[in-house]
């Protein structure tokens, strides 16, 4: 039977995920302090009231064109809503560009580390994949015949897993490479809502013919369970990928949030101040353990444990087993040296430091 499957997906392999609150409670019998998943540690805006409204709605289909989100999602980044491509979460979005840029051994380029769905995604569409290093600067090596080679181009920024964050002045330089050599370009800025949203190109998008940007409110809002995000480009792409994207992919009640969300830039204000305060308090706390964290500009900070001499995924259960997760950092294309943990309050934060002091204890 699997030699009449699509061969790409055949031979897929798993990309690995933090967030499995669900799995570690069902092994733990208690639900875990969460830092594996890099969400706003706010939460998010009160959605009560606004669900119970929409549930009225839910013997309905959803307005299929997502308007409403579509113009919500332009005004937030200052764009025509004909240049807005809605989306159930990044997954979707990223799947959805490299099923319409990639075809059979097309080459994709992906610096790393970085989020494992670039490659993933790329691969089940048929596409290969070759990683690129970065520069010291954060900046993918990028050659000129490495475009001249290539049909796409991943840039996550800021980057997770490293916690770079590009100037925008940066990433249009790329942008122009690509625009050049006619390569696609997609630009992940799931998390530059808790960074830098000055740095955005979103809104530079719809002037290039080959930028696809992209936006997460999972991670902005604190909304992983509703799954929602959008990405931005020229009409014509976006007018394309909307004729492609699953029907009615995104909730009505998610819809609704998505509108009401949008509106919500005083919570991403004080979002990124509790970030900047709480980073301030981690970082020394972790190079007090030992561990070398590297320089973050988000929520979330990636930390070389190689002195502590414990691999990554055993640290990682040895932390679970004290009721905290943490992100083992292998499915980024790091080795075993390396986890990352999500910026959250100061007393979650300082359990964190105290689990963290008990496991490395088990260090041998």
């Amino acid at each position: 039977m699997k030699n009449r499957l699509r061969k790409s997906f055949a031979t897929a392999t798993e990309c690995k995920h933090g967030g499995k609150v669900q799995e570690a409670k069902r092994r733990l019998g208690a639900e875990p302090l969460d830092f594996s998943a890099n969400i706003n540690p706010l939460g998010s805006p009160p959605l009560e009231e606004l669900v119970k409204k929409e549930l009225r709605q839910i013997g309905h289909y959803p307005d299929g064109s997502y308007l409403g989100f579509s113009r919500a999602a332009a005004r937030f980044v200052q764009v025509g809503p004909e240049c807005i491509v809605p989306g159930n979460g990044s997954s979707e979005l990223i799947r959805l560009f490299a099923e319409a840029v990639l075809e059979e051994g097309d080459l994709a380029l992906v610096p790393t580390p970085t989020f494992g769905e670039y490659e993933n995604q790329s691969h089940l569409a048929g596409g290969r994949t070759e990683r690129l290093a970065f520069g010291p600067e954060g900046l993918p090596l990028l050659r000129d015949s490495d475009l001249d080679r290539a049909k796409a181009l991943f840039l996550c920024n800021p980057n997770n897993p490293t916690g770079w964050l590009l100037s925008s002045e940066q990433v249009l330089e790329l942008a122009d490479r690509c625009e050049e050599a006619r390569v696609f370009m997609l630009v992940d800025e799931a998390f530059i809502e808790l960074s830098g949203p000055e740095e955005s190109v979103a809104r530079l998008a719809p002037s290039r013919e080959y930028l696809f940007v992209m936006r997460s409110l999972t991670k902005s809002f604190g909304v992983p369970g509703l799954r929602l995000g959008f990405g931005v480009t020229n009409p014509l792409l976006a007018q394309i990928l909307n004729r492609a994207r699953i029907p009615w992919s995104i909730s009505s009640i998610a819809a609704a949030a998505a509108e009401y969300l949008l509106g919500c830039e005083d919570h991403l204000c004080r979002s990124r101040e509790l970030i900047a305060k709480e980073r301030n308090y981690l970082i020394p706390a972790l190079r007090d353990l030992g561990l070398e964290p590297l320089p973050s500009q988000v929520n979330f900070i990636l930390v070389s444990i190689e002195s502590s001499g414990l691999d990554s995924d055993l640290l990682a259960e040895e932390t679970m087993a004290r009721g905290v997760l943490i992100r083992d950092c292998q499915s980024f294309g790091l080795k075993k040296s390396y986890i990352r943990v999500a910026v959250r309050g100061r007393e979650e934060n300082e359990k964190l430091i105290d689990v963290l002091r008990q496991a490395l204890r088990c260090r041998g």
